[in-house]
């Protein structure tokens, strides 16, 4: 689970990246095919945002679910804290 936060934080920052990245190509007047294209790339990570943040609260809800019923010996208090701060 702690990939899955790394990656859409990830995904976020390239988002960011991309939108800016975008305009300053729209704004040098660069080539149509060139912009067309790093639009998709935006796109791609404008979905995948969402699709890792479902991800994310599968992964929580199955984490929870079987902290509930667990009855071992090991220690869970990491797992308990990641499902708390996520």
């Amino acid at each position: 689970m702690k990939r899955l936060v790394k990656e859409e934080g990830l995904y976020q920052q390239e988002v960011v990246e991309q939108e800016k990245y975008v305009n300053q190509m729209k704004l040098n007047g660069a080539d149509e095919y060139e912009i067309k294209k790093q639009v998709e790339v935006l796109n791609e990570s404008q979905r995948m945002v969402p699709q890792v943040s479902k991800k994310i609260a599968e992964h929580k809800q199955a984490l929870k679910s079987f902290l509930l019923t667990y009855t071992g010996d090991e220690d869970v208090s990491v797992a308990n804290e990641l499902v708390q701060d996520v």
